[in-house]
């Protein structure tokens, strides 16, 4: 039983292991004579030691880091830098638990075992061809050269998404019952010019208080807007002829007394500040099109065969027993003495 669950895991095995494994250069797994005694001035800073012995310094990690994400085509082009700090640490974490079970391996001497021998062999045929596709697929990719004019248009026809503060105004408002209640509340309110003194206001009362934070006609990107307007709130803060506004809205059955203050423009992130980002974005674009026309003609140029008799649905086989019987009375006699008695 234990023999046929060690077989299964060597199959499934670990997907981070395999993601690594499969990675090109990606030398975690290999043994660090070389490195054992390693300092800062040797492949980075030392970032992890075992038993005393150098495993990780932070040339290899940031290698690693970056591998992994040329192995997926939506970060092609992007490196180590590119991640924040909390998922490089993840990342090493998984790197440290491969280090301990190399360290406990290698007193094991499993290199040894029959079983691992075969497992390594299969293994580096995988890799090999991962490799190749690879390779292939880079030697594209890095063949892909956007021009200026096109990075000018995409960010010219694309601008709403490149902005660094999304600009428009502060809105709260707060929820009354009746229209009494709200009249009430927006005669105290009218002259309150900042939107600190109208919230402090609206939680002196009743009424239900919500921040809409900054509103503005574009949809604002994640963390400028504290949660999703109403759209009759968010038409009468923007139509605002003149800040600060006070003002009564209704939506269904409920009553609002909005207030909508300190304006800001949109920012728009400068085309420099984001044209590695836009490069990479737009290679990616056109990676996927670049390569489809590559396997084409290598189909162009190389003969297919392909066995379609294996694809196919296969008829369940018939009942050859039941059939016999029914052809061959007296086969069935002797097979059951009851039949024909």
């Amino acid at each position: 039983m234990l023999k046929k669950a060690s077989a299964n895991l060597l199959k499934t095995g670990s997907l981070f292991v395999l993601t690594l494994a499969l990675i090109p250069g990606c030398d975690m797994g290999k043994k660090k004579e070389a490195n054992s005694a390693s300092s800062s001035t040797e492949g980075g800073t030392v970032l992890c030691k075992l038993d005393g012995k150098a495993v990780i310094n932070e040339a290899e990690f940031n290698s690693n880091i970056s591998q992994m994400l040329q192995a997926n085509p939506y970060f092609k082009g992007a490196g180590a830098q590119s991640l924040p700090p909390s998922i490089k640490r993840k990342f090493f974490d998984e790197l440290i638990k491969q280090e301990l079970i190399i360290v406990d391996a290698t007193k094991q001497n499993l290199e040894a075992d029959a079983e691992f021998k075969k497992a390594l062999a299969d293994m580096q045929k995988l890799i090999k061809r991962s490799l190749t596709v690879q390779f292939f697929e880079k030697k594209i990719y890095d063949g892909i050269v956007i021009e200026d004019a096109e990075i000018a248009k995409h960010f010219e026809e694309n601008k709403e998404r490149y902005m660094k503060n999304a600009g428009g105004v502060l809105v709260g408002a707060v929820r009354f019952d009746s229209d009494r209640d709200a009249d009430l509340f927006q005669a105290k309110v009218s002259s309150i010019a900042t939107y600190a003194d109208f919230e402090k206001a609206a939680k002196d009362k009743s009424g239900q208080f919500r921040s809409f934070g900054r509103v503005s006609k574009q949809e604002a990107p994640r963390g400028y807007q504290a949660e999703n307007v109403p759209q009759q709130i968010k038409d009468a803060a923007l139509k605002a002829k003149s800040l600060p506004h006070v003002s009564k809205v209704k939506e269904g059955k409920d009553i609002w007394i909005l207030h909508a203050s300190d304006k800001h423009e949109a920012e728009i992130f400068d085309l420099n500040e984001i044209k590695p980002q836009i490069i990479n974005m737009l290679k990616n674009n056109n990676f996927r099109e670049k390569l489809d026309q590559a396997i084409a003609n290598l189909k162009a140029k190389i003969s297919i065969e392909v066995n379609e008799e294996f694809f196919k649905e296969k008829a369940p086989e018939a009942d050859h027993a039941g059939h016999d019987h029914a052809t061959n009375p007296q086969a069935a006699k002797q097979a059951n003495p009851a039949v024909g008695a």
